[in-house]
């Protein structure tokens, strides 16, 4: 596994917003995996200043911390709250400021996330801007560039006609320019890999990353039980509830969830549960409509801890949300085998499969059909039991850790296309840890040569592809050597000999053989002047002396440390000369 250092780049921070809570999780499961990780982000965490702006427009520009509630390094920037877009945080002058940040922590990764905001525009501006000063000598350091869209249809339902032409044009014109540089996009859904591609996204560069459960916390407080939960709510352990987590927001619709419960109120033992920060008017209409409901609690923001015992206490996950990019929180409730009740909006119908992790109802507005589901399945135990089944092995395959896990291997490969390195064999490439990038490469015949920043790869043959590398340093010295198709002669004398012993070696041969090689001579001999006649036995190493000489080749021999002197032809000259000068550069 290659060492790497990542951005992870989102326009803020947070404690219960998806695409934040997807950039935080991911630099904290790279960190894991022994990289070095990086947020690069804002001033804000959850619309508002975590550090003074005055902190940041200072030299670098930038405001390196271990963040101690998050649990991650977090870089901030300076930044403001643009008044177009709506909602969206900007970051100040950051190509100069992520440009610094680059080579301060030396960056080779680099990870945007969302859209409509100008980090990823920024970020791939950077990045082609090195690697066009890379290709023309400057720049030798090369960063493979990632993005994560979180796409969610630009969509009238939420929209006004403004801001949604707006989107689309941006979508064309920055996000297709953001796809054509990426290394990878990675998509939450297959369904969104289609829209990308649509966009002009590459289908090889799409990389499914669906977000992933937060498996770290559920391991973490594996050991609360619901009991606590359920006393401190004054919630009957003979209740089955019926749990709505997300932010309290028009878009995630947590009204149709009310009316819904309003619907079953006179349901024996069925009690609702919404959870979920809100700090608008539509937030505050639904906390007074769910306090006049009996079956209803209302709990506001909750931690992690209190999120872990509601979840493990819930019976159903329901969720009628207008649009939805994937649902994290649907994928936590499925890991702890709670099926799911959802509208099927975007990326919903593809987390939630309708009548195996859960049930698809006709819509956001569909308060009747999420009813009759609830009903059924309350019902019917073993439908419900083979739903949470199929839940938690579906969610179980979706953890941020193994997803981690497999992003990063993908990540390093394209690590290898970038540096220049894809053409030693995988099984050379599994060995480097520490990265590294080809400034030459050379080629002829069966033979190759890959010059990095650390050492010389002389790649030799085809079927076996014999790799043999060097450092700089270990190169002791370089020989002119010439050589010589010995083979070739000895073969031409031999064969000599043996016409010229062949009178001599009759009685040992056939009288067939000799019969027909005397037939074969006296029809040749006529043709041939006597000298030729003469000189014929001698005509094989002849032509071997000739061939030995016209075959000789001038070439180098590398003498270095723990190996056999290796021979390189002539045509890598080049090589030879730059090797040189790599040599003399480590020496001094």
């Amino acid at each position: 596994m290659i060492l790497k250092r990542l951005g992870i780049i989102m326009y803020q921070t947070s404690t219960s917003k998806g695409q934040e809570l997807v950039a935080q999780r991911m630099t904290r499961e790279f960190n894991k995996l022994g990289q070095n990780a990086y947020l690069i982000t804002s001033l804000y965490h959850d619309d508002k200043s975590a550090v003074p702006p005055e902190s940041l427009r200072s030299s670098p520009g930038y405001l390196y911390t271990e963040d101690s509630v998050l649990k991650i390094p977090v870089i901030r920037v300076d930044s403001y709250t643009a008044k177009w877009p709506p909602r969206r945080i900007i970051f100040r002058d950051f190509v100069h400021t992520l440009e610094s940040i680059v080579d301060k922590f030396e960056l080779n990764v680099l990870i945007t996330h969302s859209t409509l905001w100008n980090g990823p525009e920024e970020t791939a501006k950077l990045v082609v801007w090195r690697r066009d000063m890379r290709n023309l000598g400057g720049y030798q350091d090369p960063i493979v560039f990632c993005h994560m869209s979180h796409l969610q249809e630009a969509s009238p339902v939420r929209y006004s006609l403004p801001e949604l032409t707006f989107r689309t044009a941006w979508n064309k014109f920055s996000l297709s320019k953001i796809m054509e540089t990426a290394n990878l996009i990675l998509v939450v859904t297959p369904l969104e890999k289609e829209s990308t591609v649509k966009m002009g996204g590459k289908p090889g560069k799409c990389f499914l990353f669906p977000g992933g459960v937060d498996d770290e916390v559920f391991l973490h407080f594996a050991g609360e039980d619901s009991v606590d939960f359920r006393k401190r709510h004054n919630i009957s352990p003979d209740t089955r509830l019926v749990s709505y987590l997300g932010t309290i927001e028009e878009r995630k619709n947590p009204m149709a969830v009310l009316k819904v419960a309003e619907k079953l109120r006179e349901k024996p033992n069925l009690h609702f549960i919404l959870a979920g920060r809100g700090d608008s008017s539509y937030a505050e209409g639904v906390k007074e409509k769910a306090l006049a409901l009996p079956n209803v609690t209302y709990l506001g923001e909750i931690d992690e801890k209190e999120k872990i015992q509601l979840i493990k206490t819930s019976y159903l996950n329901i969720l009628m949300s207008r649009l939805e990019a994937l649902g994290i929180s649907q994928l936590e409730f499925m890991y702890s085998g709670v099926p799911v009740i959802t509208s099927a909006t975007g990326g919903q119908s593809w987390v939630v499969q309708d009548g195996s992790e859960g049930w698809h109802v006709k819509g956001p507005d569909d308060i009747d059909g999420a009813s009759n589901a609830i009903v059924q399945l309350l019902e019917n135990d073993g439908k419900y039991s083979q739903m949470s089944a199929n839940a938690q092995k579906k969610a179980a395959n979706l953890t941020m850790t193994g997803l981690t896990k497999e992003l990063d291997s993908a990540i390093e490969t394209e690590m290898m296309k970038e540096s220049g390195l894809a053409g030693i064999p995988e099984e050379v490439q599994a060995t480097l840890v520490r990265p590294e990038y080809a400034l030459k490469t050379w080629t002829f015949g069966t033979r190759g040569i890959v010059a990095t920043n650390r050492r010389v790869f002389i790649r030799q043959g085809v079927l076996s592809r014999k790799v043999t590398e060097l450092r700089y340093a270990d190169i002791k010295s370089i020989e002119h050597a010439r050589r010589y198709p010995w083979r070739t002669l000895l073969l031409g004398a031999v064969i000599s000999a043996f016409l010229l012993v062949a009178p001599s070696l009759r009685p040992l041969l056939s009288s067939a053989f000799v019969t027909q090689i005397e037939s074969w001579w006296q029809s040749i001999s006529p043709l041939m002047p006597l000298l030729m006649q003469f000189l014929l036995p001698l005509l094989p190493l002849l032509v071997a002396t000739f061939f030995f000489f016209f075959r000789a080749r001038f070439g180098f021999r590398l003498h270095g440390i723990g190996i056999k002197p290796l021979y390189l032809p002539g045509r890598f000259k080049e090589a030879i000369g730059f090797i040189r000068e790599k040599i003399d550069s480590s020496i001094s």
